[in-house]
């Protein structure tokens, strides 16, 4: 997944438990890796018409993302791999495609372009065929670490395991309360370095963030370029926000939340909110204002020298 990643567990079988955790994440790689040429989303976007068979777990993680895109309007968009990569974002070769490279692949991102049939060849009733059509390729980057998160702390609770922590790069999940009862105490990244912003306290919760601030190049024209798109334009996401981070039961759900809020910009994911508030916030914006959900009131704090953070009722 191009990130670290560390699981500390605590119980009797934590040792064994690790083991299992990291031979889950490895096998999530290799199922929704778009570089690994025997995963299943690899030879999905080389025969996209063709499509591919898969078993209800994939099924479910590409129908969420379908969902999602819906629920969002495009925020989340899984099937921006053609724009991605084009602007160099999957080799590291950056480059700023013309208007006319940039329309043409937009052709190539329309999520309802998506299918998900029974294979009808399957001898298996649960297994299904993912299409999709002529050019399009799909990318799980922004709901694969909080699926394999998810994921992990189910096998782990399996185990035996009461409480856990795991971190994938900036996606942090924890299980139960830490060995002493207490919440685990999880900090919010400071946009530009120093201190958290804040520090969240959880039990069974998932903390995610999403922001411009670690990935992007500078362009020719002197302008940044990160690597969250906008599918509408084809384009880095630009607007007032430097950092969102999503709080949820669900890794799955807050890392979809994340990347779908920041393309929205804070004004539409505040309304996002106020109409579905099955989960919460922080927002940083551009400006150092920091924006926080009234469902975290007594569960955040804010460390010295962040500015007014303002509740959202």
């Amino acid at each position: 997944m191009d990130t670290f990643m560390t699981v500390r567990s605590y119980g009797r079988n934590c040792r064994e438990a690790n083991r299992l955790a990291r031979k889950s994440l490895l096998e999530c790689e290799d199922l929704i890796s778009t570089t690994k040429e025997n995963s299943l989303i690899y030879m999905l976007n080389e025969e996209p018409e063709k499509g591919v068979k898969t078993g209800v777990e994939i099924c479910g993680l590409v129908d969420f993302s379908i969902k999602m895109a819906e629920r969002t309007y495009g925020a989340l968009n899984p099937v921006l791999f053609p724009v991605t990569r084009a602007w160099g974002f999957t080799s590291g070769n950056f480059r700023i495609p013309d208007e006319q490279e940039i329309e043409e692949l937009l052709k190539l991102v329309d999520y309802r372009n998506i299918k998900i049939e029974p294979a009808e060849d399957s001898a298996e009733k649960a297994e299904f065929r993912i299409s999709m059509k002529a050019g399009m390729m799909m990318d799980l980057g922004a709901v694969g670490k909080g699926f394999a998160g998810d994921r992990v702390l189910k096998m782990l609770s399996l185990a035996g395991i009461e409480c856990a922590i795991i971190d994938l790069g900036g996606n942090i999940q924890v299980l139960g309360n830490k060995p002493d009862g207490s919440p685990w105490t999880v900090g919010v990244k400071n946009p530009w370095g120093g201190e958290p912003v804040c520090g969240i306290k959880v039990s069974d919760c998932a903390v995610v963030t999403s922001g411009g601030y670690e990935r992007f190049f500078e362009g020719e024209d002197g302008r940044r370029y990160i690597h969250i798109f906008d599918g509408r334009t084809g384009c880095p996401v630009e607007n007032d926000l430097a950092a969102v981070t999503a709080v949820c039961a669900s890794g799955l759900y807050a890392d979809s939340l994340s990347t779908a809020l920041f393309v929205m910009g804070s004004e539409k994911a505040v309304s996002f909110w106020r109409e579905n508030r099955d989960f919460d916030f922080v927002i940083i914006k551009k400006d150092a204002a920091v924006l926080y959900t009234a469902g975290l009131k007594g569960k955040i704090f804010f460390t010295a020298g962040t500015p007014a953070a303002v509740c959202v009722e």
